[in-house]
């Protein structure tokens, strides 16, 4: 927690070295939409997997469709490696963890994984369009009902002649 020191009427925040590194204040990228902290920047392992060559794609579709993205490794989760938390206008419309590839030939599915994540986050599914009514004519209608009502006395029949079987 960030020590705040008063010096008269001013307010001074005084952070230890190792919260510094947990702010995210990394960018990745050209356009700096996605942003990481030094804790995962000196992490070897995850480092090579979130980098500016790495990252690049992704900060352009983050420019596209204006969302900040930040990811923050887990120190004491043993399942996950990552954190990543997507925001659209000041709302957050994703948090999710991840685990990093640990073969090379994970590496690609994990990166799908991630983009499909984020592209899922942001656009909602869409909802399945209705089939356009049909103006019936009376004709149809009337012979609807028939067959209803036929297919309603069959299964009744059906029906007695197994209770009377039983």
């Amino acid at each position: 927690m960030p020590k705040i020191v008063k010096l008269g009427n001013v307010k001074l925040c005084c952070f230890t070295p190792h919260e510094v590194d947990r702010i995210p204040n990394v960018p990745l990228g050209k356009n700096c939409r996605v942003n990481t902290n030094n804790i995962l920047k000196k992490d070897p392992r995850l480092n090579q997997f979130f980098n500016n060559e790495t990252m690049g794609a992704l900060d352009n579709y983050a420019e596209h469709e204006n969302l900040r993205i930040y990811i923050k490794p887990l120190e004491n989760d043993m399942f996950n490696d990552v954190a990543i938390s997507v925001y659209k206008d000041h709302d957050t419309k994703a948090y999710f963890p991840m685990n990093v590839a640990k073969t090379k030939e994970e590496v690609p599915q994990f990166f799908r994984d991630l983009y499909t994540k984020i592209h899922n986050a942001t656009h909602k599914s869409v909802e399945s369009k209705l089939a356009p009514k049909t103006k019936h004519s009376k004709w149809t209608d009337a012979k609807m009902y028939f067959e209803n009502v036929v297919e309603r006395y069959n299964e009744k029949r059906l029906s007695i002649l197994d209770k009377f079987n039983d």
